[in-house]
């Protein structure tokens, strides 16, 4: 068996899907520091189990999974597939190739794969155990590992040599044997506790079964006593009954005598009534005219009294406004002469203000004159001084640009030599870069046609794979809910099933009987079953059924009565409890009779129970018995309705079970069901039925989206392969385009250059000749300035003289103005002031015009107002008088309508007084039969809970009581002592657990079938301990038969390895071999014995593959992965140990990653791993040697 391939796909730095085949003896991987060469090692650890993100050189699981780069995205998924060459069988498995799969997502998720079959973990390490290939084995030394082996603590060493000696198999087992050893050790504790607390319950359950069955017993002579004490009882009601029927007819003839007298009492009463509306009515029209002329007269009244008040409020008014009047005339002539004296005082001080202004512009005028003169000689002064400056300006400049004209002569010249020079050399470099534009078009063209066809084709399977996967992922989401579906119906079918096979809800009787039957502990071809197992009832009418049936539904039907009495022989004999049977033999059908078949047609019946019913025809009698005189109503509206109808003569039982039993008796409410014994067996059809479909439809829905899913791997790779592929054409692409591009501009840039060069030297002669021309012209113009700056000097000191003189007297004038200003401010301040207050006076003067002018007006118009109120007072005193006339005529009408009224009321009173005698007299018979009524509705029902008490108690009705009388119990109050009796000893026996007689029967058994479990578990604890020693024993042997074979080929290698010097392997401590520590010894030659710790690196390198090498010798693994173990040999040791590589690799395959020249020449196969990519490994080739 050898590693054959490795693939990887996302895992750290391969972030494209790599393959590695593998050949037979030695695989080299080489390539630079740092492109992902220990990636791969890291990979097959990953894949064959390695749990510890430490080991793999990370800190969390998704440090596996490709992190990105500035040029790729991450990705969400790591995968790893490990295919192994299993044509020799070493894993008896019956594949020739084995893969092992593991992949993980970023959300935490892993998956692992047996030849792309889901599998755990668990499985792939057992299938590997003592194979030599591991996760702790010595087929995969890591970088820096090699090492460890040395360093490392004696116990942690002791666990190579365990993978060598081949017992990693028998100590798993021997862990999962202690496992089960300690859960059977926790189970007996478990099981004896759980005895103890049974033997705890068993004592007092014993005590309560004996008082359980003295119960039963008193509770049946009870029975006996307690119907014939109900029959006595409902005999006493009939009597009662036939008594109050008799009272009832005397009192209905008294009646209707009384109603006659009523009738013509109140005709006399309506005949008054008619007389004394149409005088009501007179009455009330006379009682109207008076009050609304007596209305009138008030309203007059009072509208006279409020004319004559508003009078006198306006004449009061007009003399508050005439006073009001004068005040305001005084306040305005006050205000005519305050205004006249602000007028003086306001015109004397604009005449001051006026020569105060014209005072001041004098000045000014003459301020100004001074400032004109001023500045016409201080520019006169600047003019010449800017002449002066401008020219020594003119000079300085001259003089500068002789010498920067000599400077520029000298460089053009020079840069004229350059531009020819530089014009050759663009000449040539554009021919070379005309023909590289050329052969880079060429390449675009190809690149773009091989572009678009893979764009084409990668949407293409895009599309097509999103259509696939948005169907798998409603056909999953399906695949789930009926998955769940499935569950759940599973579950209720097994809950029902054991419900069914355990007869859960049946009495205890009827439940031991057809447990009895099942079991053919007893057999009886006559026992039918119950009556609730032999029928079918449609599911809209189970609960009417369960209802109509009651406890009958358990009741068992049977051939004969001989049958009933060995069934019960049986249950006596065995204490299983009481049953009901029904004889087909004796059991006679209760039907509906051809009379009371139009019952049936009734609004809202259904019809009878037995006709919704199925069953097997020879059950009709027992079931008629039950059933053939029971109506179901679809409500209780209804039901009552039937019942009515039908004078209580049948059963009658509504859809939502309420009852309404003969004799006139309701039962509703909210119940429990009778433990879905009816609906059981459709419930389980129901349950398999839909489990059928289920399994067929999940069946096909899983190979369809496996289908799908195996479509959409196979598109993704595509897409992959055709993303990479468009992916690397692009950038070829661009690449060009950058190229071409940086070509086409430096074309330009050199035409543009030359172009530029060409133009400067024209303009470079040019200028040359100007510069010569500008010298001469310069040199002329300086001589000239110098004479002109002399005369402008003498001017300025003249001018300046004049200029001090005239300032002084500037100074004075501004000082005279500035005091004149001050006092022209003050006295205009004081006009203001005058000015605002002359304003508020005016406005006083006219609030007093406009307030006298109002009064006035309203005096005018109240004076008019009162002359009309005057008018109206005049009208309402002879309105008044004669309203007061009229008042008096109808009151004299209204007093002889009242004394008719009075009268006729009296006659009326009379004839009422009679009525209510008579009305009280047909109360007190209606009384009298209303009470007779419910005394007979009161006994009726009496009856009727008698023969309720009878059913519910004992399931009996009165004609099936009577057979239980007898005629010594007519003495009441001797059965009623009797029933006390009875009574007080069934209480005297205290609280009586009924389910006591089962329950001890039930723990009894359980009891004794914990103690034959605890027995068992006992014996296999004994027989784990002895496997336990049997594996330890064997275990030992084998690790130190191994250790001493790895000594003797250790010891072999070292010396081959190193030419001479001696090595050991030293087990320490005394105890068990498989609890010890295994140290290393080395004596390299020409030096002592002594601790690996004190050899050097190179040494301790050697030495550590001298170990591995012993090791491989004594039990070789299929390969053997080496990351950089000879990375600290010189080359005088390298040699040695590639001669023994070489030697070894002919029965074990080896993976190296090496830098080293020397590993690279003896390889069979030789990789390299490079990163073209940042941070994106690759394996650019494939050297087969």
């Amino acid at each position: 068996m050898y590693l054959k391939r490795i693939e990887l796909h996302g895992f750290k730095s391969f972030a494209n899907r790599v393959e590695l085949e593998f050949q037979p003896g030695i695989n080299v991987i080489v390539g630079p520091n740092g492109t992902g060469k220990s990636n791969i090692i890291d990979a097959i650890r990953w894949v064959l189990g390695e749990q510890s993100i430490k080991n793999l050189r990370g800190y969390k699981l998704e440090d596996v999974i490709f992190a990105g780069s500035h040029l790729k995205k991450p990705m969400g998924m790591a995968e790893v597939a490990l295919t192994l060459d299993n044509s020799d069988r070493l894993i008896p498995l019956d594949y020739s190739e084995i893969s092992f799969i593991r992949r993980t997502f970023r959300s935490g998720e892993s998956e692992f794969f047996l030849n792309k079959t889901p599998c755990r973990l668990k499985d792939i390490q057992e299938i590997l155990l003592d194979s030599g290939v591991g996760k702790a084995g010595y087929s995969v030394i890591s970088q820096g590992q090699i090492d460890e082996i040395l360093t490392c603590r004696p116990e942690e060493r002791r666990i190579i040599f365990e993978e060598a000696a081949g017992i990693s198999k028998h100590k798993f087992r021997k862990q999962e044997a202690e496992k089960k050893l300690e859960e059977t050790v926790d189970n007996i504790s478990r099981i004896d506790d759980v005895i103890t607390e049974l033997l705890n319950q068993l004592e007092p359950l014993a005590l309560q079964k004996d008082v359980a069955l003295k119960y039963k017993e008193l509770s049946s002579i009870y029975k006996k006593f307690d119907i014939n004490l109900l029959l006595s009882e409902r005999e006493n009601r009939q009597n009662k009954l036939i008594h109050i029927i008799d009272e009832l007819e005397k009192n209905q003839t008294s009646l209707t005598e009384l109603h006659s007298l009523i009738k013509f009492t109140k005709q006399k009463i309506t005949e008054y009534k008619s007389k004394q509306n149409e005088i009501e009515e007179a009455y009330e029209k006379a009682q109207g005219d008076f009050y609304y002329v007596d209305s009138q007269l008030k309203y007059l009244k009072k509208d006279l009294e409020m004319a004559t008040a508003e009078k006198i409020r306006l004449e009061s008014a007009n003399s508050d406004f005439a006073s009001s009047i004068d005040k305001h005339k005084k306040d305005l002539e006050a205000a005519k002469q305050s205004l006249k004296l602000k007028a003086d005082i306001l015109e004397e001080k604009i005449k001051v203000i006026n020569q105060l202004q014209l005072t001041i512009e004098e000045k000014e005028q003459k301020l100004i004159s001074l400032n004109n003169e001023i500045k016409e000689k201080q520019s006169v002064i600047e003019n010449a001084q800017n002449e002066v400056i401008d020219f020594l300006n003119h000079v300085s400049e001259k003089k500068n640009t002789i010498s920067k004209l000599d400077t520029s002569k000298a460089n053009l010249q020079k840069r004229l030599n350059q531009i020819e020079k530089e014009v050759m050399q663009i000449a040539e470099a554009n021919k070379a870069t005309l023909k590289e534009i050329s052969d880079i078009n060429e390449e675009i063209g190809s690149l773009k046609s091989s572009c678009n066809k893979l764009e084409l084709d990668t949407r293409e399977l895009v599309n097509l794979k999103n259509q696939i996967a948005a169907e798998l992922d409603k056909n999953e989401k399906n695949e789930m809910q009926k998955q769940q579906e499935l569950t759940v119906i599973t579950s209720r079918l097994r809950t029902l099933r054991e419900i069914d096979e355990n007869y859960e809800g049946y009495q205890y009787g009827v439940k031991n009987l057809l447990i009895a039957l099942k079991k053919n502990q007893y057999f009886d071809a006559g026992i039918y079953g119950s009556v609730a197992d032999l029928i079918s009832v449609n599911q809209n009418y189970e609960i009417a059924i369960e209802t109509a049936l009651g406890p009958a539904m358990q009741n068992i039907i049977c051939e004969n009565e001989e049958n009933a009495k060995k069934a019960i022989d049986f249950l006596k004999r065995n204490n299983f409890g009481r049953v009901t049977f029904l004889p087909l033999s004796t059991v006679k059908p209760r039907l509906i009779e051809k009379n009371e078949e139009k019952y049936l047609s009734i609004k809202g019946c259904i019809g009878s129970a037995l006709e919704l019913i199925t069953f097997d025809k020879k059950y009709f009698a027992p079931l008629a018995y039950l059933l053939g005189r029971v109506l179901v109503s679809t409500s209780l509206e209804d039901a009552v309705n039937i019942a009515k109808q039908s004078n209580f003569a049948f059963k009658v039982v509504t859809v939502q079970g309420e009852v309404i039993s003969p004799g006139g008796s309701i039962t509703g409410g909210s119940q429990r069901r009778s433990n879905y014994l009816l609906s059981r067996k459709r419930q389980i059809n129901e349950c398999e039925n839909r489990i059928k479909e289920l399994d067929i439809e999940l069946t096909r829905l899983k190979r369809y989206n496996q289908k799908l899913r195996d479509e959409i791997k196979e598109k993704q790779k595509l897409i992959e392969d055709s993303t990479a592929s468009l992916y690397s054409a692009k950038s070829e692409l661009e690449v060009l385009k950058k190229q071409l591009q940086e070509k086409q501009n430096l074309l330009t840039e050199r035409s543009e250059r030359e172009k530029q060069l060409n133009e400067e030297k024209q303009q470079i002669q040019s200028e040359i000749q100007e510069i010569v021309k500008q010298i001469a012209l310069l040199e002329s113009d300086i001589g000239q300035i110098d004479t002109q700056s002399t005369s402008t000097q003498n001017l300025v000191k003249s001018l300046q003289e004049e200029i001090d003189k005239i300032k002084e007297d500037k100074e004075k004038m501004s000082e005279e103005i500035t005091q004149i200003k001050i006092k022209l401010a003050s006295y205009k301040q004081e006009q203001v002031a005058i000015t605002q207050n002359m304003q508020s006076i005016e406005e006083n003067i006219r609030y007093n015009i406009d307030e006298i002018k109002r009064y006035q007006e309203k005096i005018t118009q109240n004076k008019e107002t009162i002359a009309l109120i005057q008018k109206k007072l005049s009208d309402y005193e002879i309105n008044i008088k004669d309203l007061i006339y009229v008042k008096k005529q109808h009151q004299e009408m209204l007093e002889s309508s009242r004394e008719q009224r009075d009268m006729l009321k009296y006659n009326l009173d009379k004839a009422q007084d009679e009525l209510n005698k008579l009305e009280k007299q047909r109360h007190q018979v209606e009384t009298t039969l209303h009470n007779l009524h419910i005394q007979e509705a009161t006994i009726n029902i009496e009856i009727n809970q008698i023969d309720n008490q009878l059913y519910e108690r004992y399931s009996l009705t009165f004609e099936e009581a009577l057979k239980f009388k007898v005629d010594s119990y007519d003495d009441i109050d001797g059965i009623k002592k009797q029933l006390a009796s009875l009574k007080a000893q069934m209480e005297s026996l205290g609280p009586v657990n009924m389910k006591a007689i089962e329950d001890y029967d039930n723990l009894k058994s359980r009891y004794d079938f914990l103690v034959s479990q605890r027995d068992d578990l006992i014996n296999a604890k004994a027989n784990l301990d002895s496997i336990i020693e049997d594996v330890t024993g064997a275990m030992e042997k084998m690790l130190l038969d191994t250790i001493s074979k790895i000594n003797e080929e250790f010891n072999k290698i070292f010396s081959e390895l190193f030419e001479g010097g001696r090595a050991e392997l030293i087990i320490e401590s005394d105890g068990s071999i498989l609890d010890c520590g295994i140290e290393v010894r080395a004596q390299p030659p020409g030096k002592k014995l002594q601790s690996i710790s004190l050899l050097s690196g190179g040494e301790r390198a050697l030495t550590a593959i001298a170990l591995l090498f012993a090791i491989l010798n004594t039990k070789a693994t299929p390969f053997c992965v080496l990351d950089e173990i000879e990375a600290a040999l010189d080359d005088v040791n390298i040699t040695r140990f590639t001669k023994y590589l070489k030697k070894v690799s002919k029965h074990t395959q080896f993976i190296l990653i090496t830098h080293r020249k020397p590993t690279m020449e003896i390889a069979d196969a030789l990789y390299g791993i490079s990163m073209e990519e940042t941070a994106v490994s690759k394996v650019l080739a494939v050297k087969m040697v």
